[in-house]
């Protein structure tokens, strides 16, 4: 906001106040403060105005974010934003009398409290679709896409897209993951594998369809070193991991953490070894989802593993964790408060009928079932599939790229 230049008047602002000061009946005051796994078995501001006595205090500024949860969810909210529980209703805000904590910046934009600029919470995207909440799950020879009512967290709608692939889709456990590209534009990341795979492809579908159109998936290439992979997971840089289920896909036997250093996109499958998980907590994983904290906010060193139905409050950093319960199969992910409008970051879970619940975080207590997927193939499974949705903005707790 442009200001009126005040040094043409302060020779007289200044000259009237020492008089007003020099007469006996007044007196001047210099308070100046402003007031498959076991299926083949069976088996997440305001531009003040204020002005303060002391120039210096107001140089003293600077715009503090760390602590805030910002919110850009697209068609789902308002350019709210969260600041550990607390929202403001828009984005920016003009304030002739801002309380005493408040911080101008160089440019008149202030940082006061629980309020800040608004600016998008995922990645920065403009995307509608990463912006708003939303799952995907796969089996078959289909792509599932889920749209979650921002308002509720409850289902407006599911379709199914038929994916071509060249190599074919093995039937198996789908490791599924979402990722935001250079264009803005949203990419998933497909792995199948069945108790007889002896390696694991990964598939690539770009910008995929929502009204259950065709869909093509690319053949990105093998996981080196034929590797089986039943999950996949994408943290809080965008960077990709793979669930090494080792040689066998019911134990936790050879069972490691991987992550892509390569232009996998590209065909580059190169990975790195994160976390040895043959003796963690989890027998063996299924399906790997971001984590919610104790104030709500999305994580991804601590997340969510589910191995078979057993959920875990899982560290994927050293493989250790907690059971939390039983809930759902193989499916399992969280979905950041700014995707909806009350701010609260909702769990999902999918069984292996592909019937979709919403979990209570820390008691696992579900919902009634939200939605059931589409029938499988005569021999399929309709829930034999992790979950995938966009991950809101979030710190990284994970080892830096080497």
């Amino acid at each position: 906001m442009t200001k009126t230049p005040r040094h043409e008047h302060a020779a007289f602002a200044l000259a009237g106040l020492l008089s007003l000061c020099l007469s006996p009946a007044l007196g001047c005051s210099d308070d100046g403060g402003s007031s498959e796994d076991e299926i083949g078995d069976s088996g997440t501001a305001s531009e003040s105005e204020s002005e303060s006595a002391s120039e210096d205090e107001s140089a003293s500024a600077g715009e503090s974010g760390s602590s805030s949860s910002e919110s850009d969810s697209g068609d789902t909210t308002s350019s709210g934003e969260s600041d550990s529980g607390d929202t403001a209703s828009s984005g920016e805000s003009d304030s002739e009398d801002t309380a005493s904590g408040s911080e101008s910046s160089g440019e008149g934009e202030t940082d006061s409290g629980d309020t800040d600029s608004s600016s998008e919470t995922t990645g920065g995207s403009q995307n509608p679709l990463w912006n708003s909440a939303h799952l995907w799950y796969s089996i078959d020879d289909q792509l599932i896409y889920i749209e979650i009512d921002p308002s509720d967290g409850s289902v407006v709608n599911l379709s199914a897209s038929t994916i071509t692939a060249d190599p074919p889709l093995v039937q198996g456990q789908s490791g599924i993951t979402i990722l935001l590209d250079d264009q803005d534009e949203i990419d998933l990341l497909l792995t199948r594998v069945s108790g007889s795979s002896d390696s694991t492809a990964v598939h690539h579908i770009h910008a995929p369809p929502t009204d259950g159109s065709p869909v093509a998936a690319s053949y990105l290439g093998d996981v080196p070193d034929d590797l089986l992979i039943e999950a996949l997971y994408t943290d809080c840089q965008g960077l990709v991991y793979l669930m090494d289920t080792g040689p066998d896909v019911t134990s936790s036997e050879g069972n490691r953490l991987i992550r892509f250093t390569g232009d996998y996109l590209g065909g580059d499958l190169s990975y790195e070894v994160i976390t040895d998980l043959e003796n963690a907590s989890v027998a063996d994983i299924d399906d790997m989802g971001p984590g919610i904290d104790a104030m709500g906010e999305i994580t991804d060193g601590q997340g969510f593993a589910i191995d078979s139905g057993s959920v875990y409050d899982f560290d994927y950093n050293t493989g250790t964790g907690s059971l939390l319960g039983q809930a759902g199969t193989y499916g399992v992910h969280a979905l950041g408060g700014p995707l909806f409008d009350d701010l609260t970051a909702r769990l999902y879970v999918l069984d292996i009928d592909g019937n979709l619940y919403e979990a209570d975080p820390v008691s696992l207590s579900l919902s009634p079932v939200l939605i059931t997927g589409p029938n499988p193939d005569p021999v399929g499974v309709a829930g034999w599939s992790g979950l995938a949705g966009p991950l809101t903005e979030c710190e990284t707790t994970l080892p830096e790229p080497q």
